[in-house]
């Protein structure tokens, strides 16, 4: 089996230069235009790139059927030839292939698995396998607009560099405290959506450290979501909440609370540390690759002061 274990979970292997990488669209359609530039950023980045058939289909909101995006994503990971999977973007649509999805047969195929936005469910259902995958850049999004954070992403891939730790004044602290466990998460209103559902987030029994990211959802909309999954249970092993840049997600300027009030007071029953501004996902500085599913740390300070996020284990299997 191609990847290594990792106290139950699973690292894809190491990327080299030269190895092939697919792309898919599992989600929304894609602008021909913004593919093409996100493949040309892949071919810079030393890799070869190969994009599924009927990627350019088009049917509602989708990147064609089910069945056609279905068969993109299994063909990517059934080709041993290819090394890793991104995504092409996000969008909507991703939910439809879930009930076909069989984890069993993703998790004998391991493979590097790069997306964010609608592509959490596919995260969900992969991390409850015990695969590692990667919150990153998506293809005809970020990696075509240069938008994207280099190091982290060939750290992620290749092992090459140092695990992904904040820049001084990256984060916020909104709740004091320190907490190490296992990084899990997405877009907040995919995590809500799902539970209930067979891919929904568990952490019971394993200290986890939860990333959250949305955007241009409103602030009643946040502590709604975030009550949400308080109350389903799928927070019961969280030790600590780092939130992404949560671009349009702040109340107007005429309000008299703030997004850091909504989230403490959304999650005021749970005793953990809180921090606020990390860039992965629909974010405002360049996308940061994080791999859930591996051990990380995070540090804050006094609410309004620094914080700290960090990896502390290596991304693939070498």
């Amino acid at each position: 089996m191609q990847g290594a274990a990792l106290t139950g979970w699973v690292r894809p292997s190491a990327l080299r230069s030269g190895d092939l990488v697919g792309v898919c669209a599992p989600a929304g359609p894609v602008d021909p235009s913004a593919l093409d530039k996100g493949v040309a950023e892949l071919r810079s980045l030393g890799f070869r790139v190969r994009t599924a058939e009927g990627i350019l289909e088009r049917r509602g909101f989708t990147a064609g059927t089910v069945e056609r995006r279905l068969a993109a994503l299994r063909g990517l990971f059934a080709d041993d030839e290819v090394k890793a999977v991104f995504c092409a973007r996000g969008g909507a649509g991703a939910a439809g292939l879930m009930p076909h999805l069989d984890a069993e047969w993703f998790g004998a195929r391991p493979k590097a698995f790069v997306g964010y936005s609608d592509v959490t469910l596919l995260h969900l259902l992969l991390n409850r396998r015990g695969l590692v995958t990667f919150h990153g850049p998506m293809v005809a999004k970020d990696l075509a607009s240069g938008a994207y954070h280099r190091d982290s992403l060939l750290w992620a891939l290749t092992g090459g560099g140092a695990p992904y730790r904040s820049e001084d004044e990256d984060l916020l602290s909104v709740r004091r405290g320190e907490a190490e466990g296992r990084l899990r998460g997405g877009c907040l209103s995919l995590l809500a959506s799902a539970a209930g559902t067979p891919w929904a987030l568990d952490t019971s029994g394993e200290d986890t450290i939860l990333f959250v990211e949305d955007v241009d959802e409103p602030p009643y909309r946040i502590d709604r979501m975030l009550r949400q999954l308080r109350s389903s249970g799928a927070l019961s092993g969280v030790r600590g909440i780092v939130f992404g840049d949560m671009k349009g997600c702040s109340p107007g300027l005429e309000a008299d609370y703030t997004l850091e009030d909504v989230v403490g007071e959304a999650l005021e029953a749970l005793d953990v540390p809180l921090a606020l501004g990390l860039s992965s996902g629909h974010s405002t500085g360049p996308n940061v690759t994080l791999p859930l599913g591996l051990r990380a740390r995070l540090s804050c300070a006094a609410r309004g002061d620094e914080a700290r996020f960090e990896m502390v284990e290596e991304a693939t299997a070498g």
